[in-house]
């Protein structure tokens, strides 16, 4: 089944207005990246997934034409949303969730949040990422973002709901989903990490009333910080990680998250709880979405290639063919002409130091691969040099064919047919002697010379 989600907008699906919504991202990898369509078919086949045909309106032409599922030929992304009707892999959409208890204010609480919808994004480079959209029940930030500090321990922080008291992880829900298709091979999620130190990223929205000064509640909320972290201000990072879009909107952004405050007081209260709203949740979750997917394969190869010594040129081959593939479908420096979008894009870019992870992808493959070509030119070296001590042994052997074939064609020749005299015969078999011995020093000499220069190589 597809859905349109321009058709889904018109209609009000997912589209209510929360004060607050917070997104958690849950990547992981099929084995082979061949089988990207073999997914996708799997997905688009499922009862218990909808293909989402997104309306990606303010990116270039050149990057939205690769994430257009309409046509499914030339897309490289497609978007599917968990629709729920298969209760028996889990239950819990539009339920109230609660946390463990932990501590809050000077008293232990348990978080309570609502789960509103999951989602799904596949890539061709065999990266997916699972996303759970989540509105919690207070809207104070700081509830928030302890909340979040432990949610996003998406393997260890145990939830459960108001209808079913079992405890379950954000991660357990995601591979209870992914189950109905793992015919397509095993899904590695967080396959950077070591085993329960999983983070999620968070992208998350929040409508707070008009202040003076936003960077504390910024500070927690882009760094998901509970209230056991204290601020501490610093300007040259705030530069980098705070852009204020507009009077009444501001952004946080963080390695592990990323936030926008608003205040409709200002002045623009309908355009931001319709328009900006819908965008939040379409255009801007889309390009937070590449960006993770462009830091997730790039972890992917620094993992691969961690065990540089098991590589073979083939593999480098190979690792480099697919970085160059992922850097040109990909890899953009503008996304767009839309200001607000771009300088987010740009921002973002630079707090997950993706230009850095380029470097430290491409230069393991750099040295591989001249660590291997030296390995191949050493056993060529070696080769040759077998080679040329066989030739020496051979040029040693047809010295003494030499001179026994010149002395008997001398003598059979020479003084048999044409009957010269013994003199005559002789000096002949001394110049053949003299010139067989020249060009065996010669051969040697070029043979030693060869071999001195490749050592000084």
């Amino acid at each position: 089944k597809r859905v349109d989600k321009s058709e889904k907008q018109r209609n009000g699906k997912n589209m209510e207005y929360m004060k607050n919504t917070s997104y958690f991202f849950v990547p992981f990898k099929y084995e082979k990246y061949e089988r990207f369509k073999d997914l996708t078919r799997m997905l688009d086949e499922s009862d218990s997934w909808d293909l989402v045909h997104d309306e990606i309106i303010y990116m270039m032409k050149y990057v939205a034409d690769k994430l257009d599922s309409r046509k499914p030929e030339q897309c490289l992304c497609f978007h599917y949303e968990w629709n729920g009707r298969k209760r028996e892999d889990f239950s819990g959409l539009k339920d109230w969730f609660s946390t463990k208890k932990h501590p809050f204010q000077g008293t232990e609480i348990s978080f309570r949040f609502q789960l509103i919808g999951i989602q799904l994004y596949c890539f061709s480079t065999s990266v997916c990422i699972m996303v759970f959209q989540v509105q919690f029940e207070k809207n104070d930030p700081n509830y928030i973002a302890s909340a979040e500090y432990y949610l996003k321990k998406v393997g260890r922080e145990k939830i459960f709901s108001d209808q079913n008291p079992n405890e379950i992880t954000f991660l357990k829900i995601a591979e209870k989903l992914m189950r109905e298709v793992e015919e397509i091979g095993t899904f590695d999620y967080f396959y950077y990490a070591n085993p329960s130190t999983e983070r999620a990223n968070v992208l998350s929205y929040l409508e707070m009333e008009k202040k003076e000064d936003y960077r504390e509640d910024l500070f927690f909320l882009r760094y998901c910080y509970s209230e056991g972290f204290l601020y501490t201000e610093d300007q040259e990072r705030e530069k980098k990680e705070i852009y204020q879009s507009s009077h009444d909107m501001i952004w946080g952004v963080s390695q592990e998250a990323a936030v926008c405050i608003t205040c409709p007081e200002m002045g623009r209260g309908p355009f931001i709880r319709t328009t900006f709203y819908r965008n939040f949740n379409d255009q801007y979750l889309y390009m937070y979405i590449l960006l993770l997917h462009q830091k997730y394969v790039l972890y992917m190869f620094l993992t691969e290639i961690g065990v540089g010594r098991y590589n073979t040129l083939e593999t480098l081959e190979e690792y480099r063919r697919r970085l160059y593939e992922f850097e040109a479908d990909f890899v953009f420096s503008c996304v767009t002409e839309v200001a607000q979008y771009q300088r987010l894009y740009d921002r973002m870019t630079d707090v997950f130091a993706l230009k850095d992870m380029y470097e430290d992808v491409n230069e393991p493959i750099r040295a591989l691969t001249e660590e291997r070509k030296r390995e191949t030119e050493e056993e060529q070296k070696s080769r040759e040099a077998k080679l040329n001590r066989s030739l020496l042994f051979l040029s040693i052997l047809s010295v003494f064919s030499a001179l026994i074939d010149s002395f008997d064609f001398s003598a059979s020749f020479l003084g048999g047919t044409l009957k010269f005299g013994p003199a005559v015969v002789h000096g002949v078999q001394g110049v053949c002697i003299l010139l067989i011995f020249l060009t065996a020093a010669g051969v040697l000499k070029s043979l030693f010379v060869s071999k001195k220069e490749k050592l000084k190589e």
